[in-house]
């Protein structure tokens, strides 16, 4: 059975899945103010400074903030009338998470909602962080995932996403091993948020199974940004699952750093498939930011279901295989 936040549903309830979104987060802290912001960094987003993003995702601070309920459920109207049954939102309570306005949510618009736990990269740590042990986390985690939340009994699904950064922290390696030894008692999947540039997928995997965790239940997220095929099949190799979670976030912050463009994810995914990985991948949009929400201009989180599944179609990934991937592969990870 998985938890969701309406209470326990059968894996066949899952159906079409985005394996990893945000529906209400504050990233807002998470933003390096240096003090020569453009002028526009404090104002709110709307169509006329749209483009002021397009470069740079966090040249207005709002951009980092997914707070408004209304179009929230706007937003998961679009995903249902396109097939979609369930997200897992991935927010951990540094971020943002909040139980039950997505319980509420989730009633409202009739999408499964899966619940994560855990905690995020240090830029975002909460200050009794760096005292925790490795057990804390862990007697949080667990508690979370077999009581619920606080005290709303409403139980996450999923660990995670359990953030790691570029140096890889000694705080973040707690959450790291507090998650698999939490995956190894519960039998639950962990999400791990990677630095986007780095390949610290090998550590954090050797982490975890050193605590217990299956590489089936692990997910290596963010392997999309930098396309690094090599690195990407080293860790399929492992075992584990790799999540192309980006699409919809095509941002020229330089030729060296830029995000890949959804045309070249779909070209490595058909390579990854041709070569016999297509069971180890999710795919989804990690929505993160304002801009991607179809209100604000964006795509939403229909998007791997419409425009995302024709260019797959048009690259010789056929239906049935880019289907799987968003619902086959989802609950084998999930299970």
């Amino acid at each position: 059975m998985i938890n969701t936040v309406m209470g326990e549903i059968k894996k066949s309830e899952l159906g079409v899945v985005s394996s990893h979104e945000h529906i209400f987060i504050d990233m807002r802290k998470c933003v390096d103010i240096t003090g020569d912001e453009p002028q526009c960094f404090y104002d709110k987003v709307s169509c006329e400074n749209r483009a002021e993003v397009f470069a740079k995702p966090y040249a207005i601070l709002d951009n980092a903030l997914l707070d408004e309920y209304d179009l929230a459920l706007k937003e998961m109207e679009y995903f249902k009338k396109s097939g979609g049954q369930t997200i897992i939102d991935c927010t951990p309570d540094e971020i943002g998470r909040d139980p039950l306005l997505l319980k509420n949510v989730s009633e409202e618009s009739g999408i499964n909602i899966v619940l994560g736990c855990g905690h995020y990269y240090k830029k975002a740590h909460a200050p009794y962080v760096k005292d925790a042990t490795v057990d804390d986390f862990a007697a949080e985690m667990y508690k979370d995932i077999t009581e619920g939340v606080g005290n709303t009994g409403i139980k996450a699904g999923i660990i995670g996403e359990i953030g790691t950064s570029e140096p890889f922290y000694d705080d973040e390696k707690k959450a790291v091993r507090a998650a698999g030894i939490v995956s190894a008692k519960t039998g639950k999947a962990i999400h791990i948020h990677t630095d986007l540039y780095c390949e610290n997928g090998y550590e954090i995997v050797d982490i975890l199974t050193k605590e217990g965790a299956s590489p089936e239940r692990i997910c290596i997220d963010h392997i999309d940004v930098l396309l690094r095929p090599d690195y990407i099949k080293d860790l399929l190799n492992m075992g584990v699952y790799v999540e192309f979670d980006n699409f919809g976030k095509e941002f020229y912050v330089s030729e060296k750093t830029r995000f890949a463009y959804d045309l070249e994810r779909i070209k490595l995914l058909k390579q990854l498939i041709d070569e016999g990985y297509g069971k180890k991948i999710l795919i989804c949009n990690d929505i993160c930011l304002k801009t991607m929400w179809r209100s604000y201009g964006g795509q939403g989180y229909a998007h791997i279901l419409e425009t995302v599944k024709y260019m797959a179609l048009e690259n010789g990934i056929d239906e049935n295989t880019y289907m799987s991937m968003i619902t086959e592969n989802v609950a084998a990870f999930i299970e």
